[in-house]
């Protein structure tokens, strides 16, 4: 009965994530980021219907002023997200290559971004692959959705991180952020 009860509660929790209340906040709030470096990981396809979360970020960052690296594995995808974006803002993002699914990918990224900046003030972990075919792994052999999904943010993440530290230094709260984004996926299991 208890393990009935335990996925009913977890299929509630997907159930009022799938029907938030409106949010409270809106873009406008975003305050001026002039002189911010950000960098924003993800698929920037805009032969989807619905460019995704990411797109949706930049164009905000942009907006209010941020140098936005857009990190990502194809080059075509985002110089076409790279081009819509400047049309509606009028700022270009920054084409950084990153595949999440190779460790050295992530490493030369990492070394390519911290040869051009010194400082990082917001990073978007927002990259993912969903229920990919079991036998698909990374380029290092890890199942493909944990190598992805987890293993690869979290070595850029450190790799970034003497940047997120100097950002810290120079940004006005004093604070530098990362912000991981997931499904509402996450809330069907749990660790046991």
């Amino acid at each position: 009965m208890g393990a009935f009860l335990s996925a009913l509660q977890r299929h509630a929790i997907v159930a009022s994530q799938a029907y938030p209340p409106k949010s409270q906040f809106t873009v406008d709030q975003i305050p001026d980021l002039t002189g911010r470096v950000v960098i924003v990981t993800g698929d920037y396809s805009l032969l989807q219907r619905d460019v995704g979360i990411g797109y949706e970020t930049i164009q905000a960052l942009l907006q209010h002023n941020a140098k936005v690296y857009m990190a990502s594995r194809s080059r075509v995808k985002v110089d076409a997200a790279i081009a819509s974006l400047k049309e509606a803002t009028g700022k270009e993002a920054l084409f950084l290559e990153l595949d999440l699914s190779s460790l050295a990918s992530v490493k030369r990224a990492a070394q390519e971004f911290l040869s051009r900046e010194h400082e990082l003030h917001i990073l978007f972990n927002n990259a993912g692959v969903m229920m990919p075919p079991i036998d698909q792994v990374t380029k290092d052999g890890y199942d493909l959705q944990f190598g992805t999904n987890v293993l690869g943010h979290f070595y850029f993440t450190e790799l970034v991180m003497p940047a997120l530290l100097a950002g810290v230094e120079s940004s006005p709260d004093h604070h530098a952020r990362v912000i991981t984004t997931s499904s509402a996926g996450a809330y069907l299991e749990s660790l046991h």
